[in-house]
């Protein structure tokens, strides 16, 4: 079996981020299992810079955040097509309390044949209400499942006796040939949270050093009248660079390489830092502005 890579939406580097509809105030940690399910898709088979935070933000700009809820089933079709991975969602009717339906052969089988099946379930091992976990193998009569609330064993594989009468909607989604035969070991895992976080207050003294400003860790308005404008189009090489793509790397808001060049991804990760934060979301870091206030606080 090939393992995708386990996000959790607890993780320090993303539990805190946004997942909001309009009128609520949630977070990944609290609601965001189903972006979080499909963040381990995506990253596994097409972009391992790919997490909870890349595509929390796509469900919330497309309408996919359900108001005092979690995520609405219609999310994940649209969400993994436009990474051109297929999905077909297995049922409308609720399955909860039913032992078999064609709706559990089909995603049995999808998992027999090497594909994954992301399930929302009900009340009972995995959650007390609704929660999306990740289904990647069936073997023997267990089911694996990567859960984004759970690395405990009981959730990490179960018999699929006990899984079909908790599951309520199931999805399959179809796992490219070439990759059912890439051994376990070599399927990349998320970057662990780094033992010596890059913090706050290192993230100032670096900006501080870079802009000329007395590097003491506190962003006072000295330091933010030092800044400069840095963008795509703007100082995209400045030796500040390298220190905002670190923290904002740190910060769930993934940039890529720390190479000191603001490019795409840079500009990408900038944009969703921005809408977090409630600043305008234009990838632009002006000079003494909100965006290098809301970085620096």
């Amino acid at each position: 079996m090939s393992r995708p890579i386990h996000y959790l939406q607890t993780d320090p580097r993303w539990k805190k981020h946004n997942y909001s509809a309009g009128g609520e105030s949630r977070t990944i940690g609290s609601s965001g299992c189903g972006p979080a399910a499909a963040a381990m898709v995506i990253a596994t088979l097409k972009d391992q810079s790919i997490t909870p935070v890349t595509t929390a933000e796509w469900s919330m700009a497309h309408g996919y955040k359900a108001l005092g809820q979690g995520t609405y089933y219609t999310y994940f079709i649209p969400q993994f097509a436009a990474y051109g991975i297929a999905c077909k969602r297995l049922n409308t009717a609720n399955l909860y309390g039913q032992s078999s339906s064609a709706a559990h052969t089909e995603a049995q089988n999808a998992l027999k044949g090497g594909d994954w099946v992301i399930a929302c379930m009900g009340k009972g091992n995995w959650t007390s209400s609704g929660h999306f976990i990740l289904l990647y193998a069936y073997k023997d009569g267990t089911v694996y499942i990567n859960d984004p609330a759970s690395t405990a064993s009981a959730r990490s594989r179960s018999t699929w006796a006990l899984f079909a009468r908790q599951v309520k909607y199931l999805w399959a989604v179809t796992v490219p040939d070439s990759f059912k035969t890439i051994p376990d070991s070599d399927i990349a895992s998320p970057p662990a949270p780094s033992e010596t976080p890059y913090t706050k207050t290192q993230f100032v003294r670096d900006v501080q050093s870079a802009i000329g400003a007395r590097p003491d860790g506190i962003a006072g308005p000295e330091t933010l009248s030092r800044t400069l404008t840095i963008s795509r189009n703007r100082n995209r090489r400045h030796a500040v660079v390298k220190y905002i793509q670190r923290y904002l790397n740190a910060s769930g808001y993934p940039c890529g390489a720390e190479d000191g060049i603001a490019g795409v991804k840079f500009d990408a990760a900038v944009k969703a830092f921005q809408r977090a934060n409630d600043c305008v979301a234009d990838g632009e870091i002006t000079k003494g502005k909100k965006t290098w206030k809301k970085l620096l606080a």
